[in-house]
């Protein structure tokens, strides 16, 4: 949320003074964001079909290890980041730049480069800590350990499938 309140808040005046090509972050940033968007509603439906083939007893699989599943044990979550990851770089370029570094008061120079580069990412790092250690990841793992952790087909799957970033 945060890359998104800083570009926000720079006068719309100061839009007109940017280039007007598109730049390497703007490319990367769109590219991550559609990435990451595109991988986390894959992972969601994929995940809501394998419910609803379970819920219809259309297969008797305990934990889903199919499609993006099988490559990541939270493909879901990776993509969250991912786009917030893009989100951040597309807001990193504006907010780097002489135009970027006026309309939010700094006087550029490296701590204001640096400064304008953590306002853009902290919504990835927030993101990540939330889903690694506070939430998502902890309390998935934690609850399928529990119901399943003594069968060996789940041991083979959790160690042979990355938990975060996808093996393909």
């Amino acid at each position: 949320l945060m890359p998104v309140l800083a570009i926000n808040a720079l006068p719309a005046s100061l839009f007109f003074a940017l280039p007007a090509a598109i730049g390497i972050t703007d490319v990367l940033g769109a590219l991550l964001f559609v990435g990451g968007f595109s991988f986390e509603v894959a992972a969601d439906r994929q995940k809501n079909k394998w419910v609803q083939e379970k819920k219809t007893k259309k297969h008797n699989e305990e934990f889903l290890t199919r499609g993006l599943w099988s490559k990541s044990r939270h493909p879901n979550y990776f993509g969250e980041v991912t786009l917030w990851a893009g989100i951040a770089t597309i807001a990193g370029g504006v907010l780097v730049s002489n135009v970027g570094q006026m309309g939010i008061g700094l006087a550029g120079g490296p701590l204001g480069i640096a400064a304008a580069m953590a306002m853009a990412g902290v919504s990835p790092a927030f993101v990540s800590l939330l889903l690694f250690k506070v939430s998502g990841i902890p309390l998935s793992e934690g609850k399928y350990d529990k119901r399943y952790g003594d069968r060996k087909d789940y041991q083979e799957w959790k160690k042979n499938t990355p938990m975060f970033f996808p093996k393909f």
